[in-house]
């Protein structure tokens, strides 16, 4: 919606408190939201809010733009079994289709797919081919070969990667849905998923399936990140159980690449001022 120019990050819509009758069906948010920008619905992850901007976006361009994002065909990588997931049609698509696709229902995508995405946004707007190997070396370290990087397709502009990101670093920030991926040294722009399970004839009661996919450092970013937690137990919401174990994973896997980092902890800051004021 931001790429064809019919909303801003400013743009304000009504979230209906929390409860939103369309097409004979209710949706409902975690939370009682009034008016919010569309920068505070990614924030705030408000379902009313993602399906508003999908209907204002139009369902044409809404399933381009998932096709065009990678989901609901194989990427192609060099690994065996890969499947394309779940984009129906648009023939196929009902009356409520409009207000449960943008924010995921009626859609199936591989973690893969959902790693590609986000490094999409990540990537100033461009979806890259997936490598398993970036190069080959013989037993005395010499370069056999190097696999060439491959951009698959432009599929938002880099102005609005950067306005995107920019909505995806309050996701971790006071206020947002995954202040527990919050990192003390890098930045980080990421989105929380909280979905019930689907069976035959319905969602399963009581099962779902909770995740965190981000990257850092937000605004020089070197590495993507997604972890998902399947049938939690207790909490189920993906900045609760999955936030987590993304700091985790995350703070390892920068220091063991030696990525600078590009933030100090507030605590950390200040003490060093202190310090500095006492000598």
């Amino acid at each position: 919606a931001l790429n064809e120019g019919v909303v801003t990050l400013r743009s304000q819509f009504h979230c209906s408190n929390g409860r939103l009758i369309y097409a004979g069906r209710v949706l409902r948010d975690h939370h009682p939201y009034g008016m919010l920008t569309v920068e505070k619905i990614i924030t705030k992850s408000s379902n009313i809010g993602a399906a508003k901007v999908g209907m204002r976006l139009g369902a044409p361009r809404l399933h381009q733009y998932i096709r065009d994002f990678g989901f609901g065909g194989r990427s192609g990588i060099q690994l065996p079994g890969e499947v394309g997931g779940i984009v129906h049609p648009i023939k196929k698509w009902t009356k409520l289709s409009i207000s449960r696709v943008p924010m995921g229902h009626e859609v199936a995508g591989t973690p893969l797919q959902v790693v590609m995405m986000m490094s999409a946004i990540a990537n100033g707007g461009r979806l890259m081919k997936p490598r398993v190997v970036d190069s080959l070396e013989d037993e005395r370290g010499r370069l056999v070969i190097k696999y060439p990087v491959k951009i698959v397709r432009q599929v938002i502009s880099p102005s609005v990667a950067q306005q995107v990101t920019r909505a995806l670093k309050t996701v971790v920030a006071p206020g947002g849905t995954a202040r527990r991926a919050e990192l003390d040294y890098y930045t980080v722009a990421g989105k929380t998923g909280t979905a019930q399970k689907a069976g035959r004839g319905g969602y399963l009661p009581g099962k779902y399936y909770a995740s965190f996919v981000g990257f850092l450092p937000a605004d020089k970013p070197q590495l993507c990140i997604l972890v998902s937690v399947d049938e939690p137990q207790g909490d189920y919401y993906g900045g609760l159980v999955a936030a987590p174990v993304f700091k985790s994973i995350a703070e390892r896997t920068a220091s063991f690449m030696g990525i600078a980092p590009d933030r100090e902890p507030d605590g950390l800051a200040a003490s060093g001022r202190r310090n500095s004021g006492r000598r």
